[in-house]
């Protein structure tokens, strides 16, 4: 039959999409094994690329919608729309991602997530009766505040003055309005994919681990952290949660997965076991002598729900080793052998910094595929 080899990355952020990476790795397996038998399949875990890549699987539609950004400003968001399902495919980034922002006006206090909920009325509109909404890529830290806002929930100061939904925005906060909600939000299914497991706030919360990557000053996080409780305190005092804000998952997205998960009762699914189920991922495994993943920065988030552990845990049932192609290493090869990896090789290293890593993307992860799959190629004839 021959050598079959399946690849099956992440996008590498900032740098290529999961489809040109895994061209880029089907490149470098053709260096050393040009006979051998290429299985593409792209992933995604709830961030970039998601939206597209379940649209794709499903044969759907992409649209296109004017919307708030994070900051205020409008920003084009694209969603897929799946006609044989009446399904909206969504993606959080879309409308309050991390790069909609300058990185100069990146102020988490001041930035809110009302254009997902725009998006959201979006599909209500399109006649959607199940929406998906991958989590990941926010750059926002508001509980979901500005998505529920933008859905028509009122959060009033004690004078019943409206306040604007950032973090910011809603230090009076006293009381949440629900009475005008978009009704139907009850008539449909809600599904959030998620690539984190993080809580809504404490030392594991949004606030503290994800917060200094959107703009969160250290001496601030204390005093956001509580400002999320406030929310939750007040949404919960106007309308019964269907899930605690402790729940593994509210966290994602700044506290999108608690808006959604906890207020609006969305079920939350791992976004990369979800595209893993639709594209057929555990077949293609069953049936390779070698399978290939990779991702921006392989560390210690890479176990909690992201690609590359989701690709090792299926490999792991049918004995296939997995190789890690990845921009940067930030384990160590005790860790790497401990999640269950033949071998992971950075782009970065040996004088290669990040930046140089990231404009030539295509062409080191094609070298760095060709040296790895050399190397399991001679280690597997020297076994035999």
């Amino acid at each position: 039959m021959g050598l079959h080899i399946v690849i099956c990355p992440d996008s590498f952020k900032g740098s290529l999409s999961s489809p040109a990476a895994a061209e880029a790795m089907a490149q470098g397996v053709r260096l050393v094994a040009p006979d051998a038998r290429i299985e593409c399949i792209p992933m995604a875990d709830g961030g970039e690329g998601t939206a597209e890549r379940i649209t794709q699987a499903l044969n759907g539609q992409w649209r296109r919608d004017r919307v708030h950004g994070p900051d205020g400003a409008m920003v084009d968001a694209s969603w897929g729309w799946i006609p044989a399902q009446n399904m909206a495919v969504i993606e959080a980034a879309s409308a309050c991602g991390l790069n909609l922002t300058a990185p100069e006006r990146r102020d988490p206090w001041q930035l809110d997530s009302r254009g997902v909920g725009e998006l959201l009325r979006c599909a209500l509109d399109h006649g959607a009766e199940h929406i998906l909404i991958g989590l990941g890529g926010s750059g926002t830290n508001d509980a979901g505040a500005g998505m529920l806002s933008a859905l028509g929930v009122r959060f009033l100061d004690e004078d019943g003055k409206p306040l604007i939904p950032s973090p910011d925005g809603l230090k009076t906060l006293d009381r949440v309005d629900f009475s005008q909600l978009d009704a139907r939000l009850g008539q449909i299914k809600l599904i959030c994919l998620t690539d984190v497991d993080n809580p809504l706030t404490g030392p594991t919360g949004a606030t503290a681990v994800f917060g200094p990557q959107k703009g969160l000053a250290a001496t601030d996080i204390a005093a956001m952290d509580a400002r999320l409780a406030q929310i939750a305190k007040c949404i919960k005092a106007a309308r019964p949660l269907h899930c605690s804000p402790d729940t593994l998952g509210m966290g994602a997205a700044g506290g999108l997965g608690f808006a959604l998960g906890a207020v609006l009762g969305a079920r939350r699914q791992r976004g990369s076991e979800y595209l893993a189920d639709l594209l057929g991922l555990d077949s293609a495994i069953e049936q390779a002598d070698l399978v290939l993943t990779g991702e921006g920065a392989l560390d210690t988030q890479t176990a909690q729900g992201k690609v590359v552990a989701e690709v090792i845990r299926r490999a792991q049932r049918f004995e296939k080793p997995v190789i890690c192609i990845a921009g940067s290493v930030h384990i160590t090869p005790a860790q790497i052998k401990t999640l269950g990896l033949w071998t992971a090789w950075p782009l970065c290293g040996d004088n290669v910094d990040i930046d140089a890593a990231i404009s030539r993307a295509a062409a080191m992860i094609a070298e760095r595929t060709a040296e790895a799959t050399a190397a399991w190629l001679d280690a597997s004839s020297r076994k035999d």
